[in-house]
């Protein structure tokens, strides 16, 4: 199981959840960890500097009230959890986060997701720039209907992998979801998606005729290959309870979100670090196609060693 010590909930002071709240008490509370909270939030100008301490301590009390309630409504008592928070101003709130938790040694971020201005489902400038940056795992949360053990959790891996990082990070995430599955519906949902990627470009070629026998053989191929990696991925993993396998036929960026809405995963754990080669691009515009069309809650991890720009 993920054992986490120092967990962080992150507060722009004025969406806060209290599903948000309840996740990161129960985390606490089940590692036996520490958790905080920090508030950031703009500065008022300079003509409103008499509203300033008023303005801070409203803040500060309204989300300690919701800690509070949240600590009742899961019975969990206050001597058994202290939840210190703390406020910082900036109009960066997602950098101000960052550097707090380098500075504080957080491994484990949790907020809410930006609510959406307009019909889009896709995350706002502050998530993304945390999927991007954070070193620690980051769990952008939605709101759930369901009851908590009644969530559905999914992970998305990819078990070709070119480098022993890359390889360590699929097993991170396996055993990162099924500890959260573990206090979910139980079930771990694995998402792996193939393909053969000379398909798109030999079928019906007008140039070139392949038999659909010898078509056929190379998917196959493929197909099987990628099987016995995601098998073996999985063995290495070590998992204990029950898990469902979607291992589909197309490309990530279609598929997972397919899956995930069909499957009403309420918990998506996936791998944010694309090898781009440029300074500060870290997600790959597969896993960024992937946040920008799902609506569950995100949980989402880097390789170790992983340092923000």
């Amino acid at each position: 199981m993920q054992k986490f010590n120092n967990i962080l909930y992150l507060s722009q002071g004025i969406t806060d959840t209290r599903d948000s709240l309840g996740q990161a008490i129960r985390l606490s509370w089940s590692n036996k960890a520490l958790v905080r909270g920090l508030i950031v939030c703009p500065a008022l100008p300079s003509n409103m500097q008499a509203y300033q301490e008023t303005y801070k301590h409203s803040l500060l009390e309204t989300l300690n009230t919701s800690v509070q309630d949240s600590l009742s409504e899961h019975d969990i008592s206050g001597l058994d959890i202290q939840f210190p928070i703390e406020l910082a101003t900036s109009d960066k709130p997602d950098l101000t986060a960052i550097s707090y938790l380098q500075q504080h040694k957080i491994d484990l971020l949790i907020k809410d997701a930006e609510p959406s201005k307009s019909e889009s489902i896709g995350l706002r400038a502050i998530d993304m720039n945390l999927l991007r940056k954070c070193p620690c795992p980051v769990w952008l949360n939605r709101p759930c209907e369901r009851p908590r053990n009644h969530r559905r959790v999914a992970v998305a891996v990819n078990p070709n992998s070119s480098s022993d990082e890359e390889k360590d990070l699929s097993v991170r995430l396996l055993k990162f979801a099924r500890s959260i599955a573990d206090s979910c519906d139980s079930k771990l949902h694995i998402v792996s998606c193939w393909e053969y990627p000379l398909e798109r470009y030999l079928d019906n070629h007008i140039w070139i005729k392949v038999s659909d026998e010898e078509m056929q053989t190379e998917v196959d191929h493929s197909y099987e290959l990628h099987q016995a990696q995601l098998d073996t991925l999985i063995a290495t993993a070590e998992l204990d309870g029950e898990t469902v396998i979607h291992h589909l036929h197309g490309t990530a960026d279609e598929e997972i979100p397919h899956c995930v809405n069909s499957n009403e995963i309420d918990v998506l754990v996936m791998g944010t670090v694309a090898r781009t080669g440029i300074p500060g691009v870290v997600i790959g515009n597969t896993a960024e196609n992937i946040l920008q069309n799902v609506t569950c809650s995100l949980v989402a991890l880097k390789p170790k060693g992983f340092k923000a720009e």
